[in-house]
């Protein structure tokens, strides 16, 4: 009987006793971009981002390079959220009908910090492909 008590106690510690389980805290981080084209909007542009890039990253990888992605909206505007830390680069891929030839693109390089821009609301300015 005595060893079944403690069998079933060592049982019931060796559960309760597990690897703890990770913690998600979620960081107050935020990139947002409005992309523009001669001064103008240019709306439903993608955004691929490289997370801590030290280097432009070009505009010739494939989608599955990136490690995020996101699109601007019909107000060109966009954002993605949390944010790592690091210096990040954005390569926007996007169309103007106004202006020939249509296809633009345009990239920035960004850093993102805890204790100094946690928040970024910037202007991507993209140009026609040559």
């Amino acid at each position: 009987m005595k060893h079944a008590f403690f069998a079933a106690f060592a049982a019931l510690l060796a559960v309760g006793c597990g690897p703890a389980e990770p913690i998600d805290i979620t960081l107050p981080t935020q990139i947002c971009v409005t992309t523009q084209h001669h001064g103008l909007p240019v709306a439903d542009c993608t955004i691929y981002v490289k997370w801590n890039a030290d280097s432009f990253p070009g505009y010739d990888q494939p989608p599955g390079y990136f490690d995020a992605v996101f699109k601007t909206d019909k107000n060109a505007r966009g954002c993605i959220k949390p944010v790592p830390e690091g210096r990040h680069w954005l390569v926007a891929i996007g169309y103007d009908s106004l202006y020939y030839p249509h296809d633009v693109m345009g990239n920035l390089p960004v850093t993102i910090s805890l204790d100094g821009t946690v928040k970024l609301d910037t202007i991507i300015y993209v140009t026609e492909k040559h």
